[in-house]
């Protein structure tokens, strides 16, 4: 996902239709490692670059996230996928289809085959065909 792509998916996508608290929690313990000690390489939690106004959107829907009561076990530990350039505490509570939505084919071909995004946009592309 790239920061346009990213950006237009938080603005259309966040908390419209969220998943259950066990999903977002699965999700999040794949990113972690809280389960299996394992955590995704592609979870990156030193600084990264945002413009500006990304950084506000993104800021914008942390609040919303805390309003929603939205939140998962080691959230602590969530960073920002070095693959598609979200941030994953968002992230993990964005409904597969609107992650499948924005989200190339080619980023999507990039996730390792552990993670949890490939596992769902992969499962809504054969759904789909």
């Amino acid at each position: 996902m790239d920061l346009i792509n990213g950006v237009e998916a938080i603005l259309h996508g966040f908390g419209r239709n969220p998943p259950p608290q066990e999903v977002a929690q699965a999700r999040s313990d794949i990113c972690t490692g809280r389960i299996n000690g394992v955590p995704c390489p592609n979870n990156h939690k030193g600084s990264f670059s945002l413009t500006a106004q990304a950084s506000a959107i993104i800021h914008a829907q942390r609040q919303r996230k805390l309003e929603l009561k939205l939140a998962v076990e080691g959230e602590s530990a969530l960073g920002v996928c070095r693959t598609c350039g979200c941030y994953l505490p968002l992230k993990v509570w964005f409904d597969s289809q609107t992650i499948l939505d924005y989200t190339t084919d080619s980023t999507i071909s990039k996730f390792p085959d552990f993670c949890w995004i490939k596992r769902e946009c992969q499962r809504l592309t054969t759904i789909s065909q």
